[in-house]
């Protein structure tokens, strides 16, 4: 028998600048995917579909268009996932134009689930992803601004200096009953280079299994602390994903984890909840679109 098919997608948690920009590149991606779906097609293909134009679209903060690191490089993460417990990521990752695409090649091109830095590019090039340099005029001026505010205290002052989080991430389910989710991210503005967010890592910004999937977004330290996307996806084969989200929900904010998740059960039921100021976000399910 055949599942719905049904895509959601976000744009990050945390504040919202630019909201008409955000909420018509979130549109574009999610129609995108679901016009995979519609055709028949995996939803891996569709959330690779999604995240690719959401990386491209630079009010995002995911491939072009990502924050910079505290000495002004753009260090990007991602990462894949699906129900057949299928995964593939890469950390710190730079000059490639979409991250996503090189995550799915470690999924299915190697015996890996993570590649970093250096050698994630080294391999994204004999993969076939040529130089591509993601730095914008508009992400180089906030870097500018914010560091002038940065301290010996920076970490003390995070949450003074990060006030927009980043990541966008999509999960779709086809009409197989596959389940797929895709996260992407160029991390959290002045981080230290070298810093690994939790959208790589599996359990903690992505996952999935026979229970659904899940893409978090928020600060990625502590979403990796209570492996945020791993707790909800679990709930949800324990409870309705009503309750499911919002367990995880009290659970972040009693630990102090600003974060939004989005996710997809077994049965093609949505979540879209967070904790933060807002959280971008659209839909699409039995065939209607709804947008943040």
């Amino acid at each position: 028998m055949k599942s719905k098919i049904a895509i959601i997608a976000h744009g990050g948690a945390g504040g919202i600048n630019y909201p008409h920009r955000r909420r018509s590149g979130l549109i574009k991606a999610v129609q995108a995917g679901y016009e995979i779906l519609r055709q028949g097609g995996t939803s891996l293909d569709a959330v690779e579909k999604s995240a690719t134009i959401l990386e491209d679209i630079t009010i995002f903060n995911a491939g072009t268009g990502s924050y910079f690191n505290l000495s002004g490089d753009v260090e990007m993460d991602a990462s894949v996932m699906t129900s057949d417990l299928m995964f593939g990521a890469v950390g710190v990752i730079r000059d490639v134009k979409n991250p996503i695409r090189v995550a799915r090649l470690v999924m299915e091109r190697t015996d890996h689930l993570l590649l970093c830095g250096e050698n994630a590019i080294t391999f994204g090039r004999l993969m076939g992803m040529e130089y591509h340099n993601p730095k914008t005029k508009e992400k180089k001026r906030i870097w500018k601004r914010k560091k002038k505010k940065c301290t010996s205290t920076y970490f003390k002052k995070i949450s003074e200096l990060v006030d927009l989080y980043g990541t966008i991430g999509a999960v779709a389910i086809d009409q197989h009953g596959l389940i797929s989710v895709a996260t992407s991210s160029g991390g959290i503005n002045l981080r230290l280079p070298g810093r690994v967010g939790d959208t790589p890592v599996i359990g903690a910004g992505t996952y999935a299994d026979k229970n659904g999937g899940v893409s978090a977004t928020g600060h990625g330290e502590e979403i990796m602390r209570h492996l945020l996307a791993f707790r909800a996806v679990t709930l949800m084969g324990k409870t309705t994903i009503k309750r499911a989200g919002e367990r995880v929900m009290r659970y972040a904010t009693k630990n102090s984890c600003k974060c939004g998740i989005i996710g997809i059960n077994k049965n093609a039921e949505m979540l879209c909840l967070n904790n933060t100021k807002a959280m971008s976000w659209c839909y699409i399910r039995n065939g209607k679109l709804s947008v943040f």
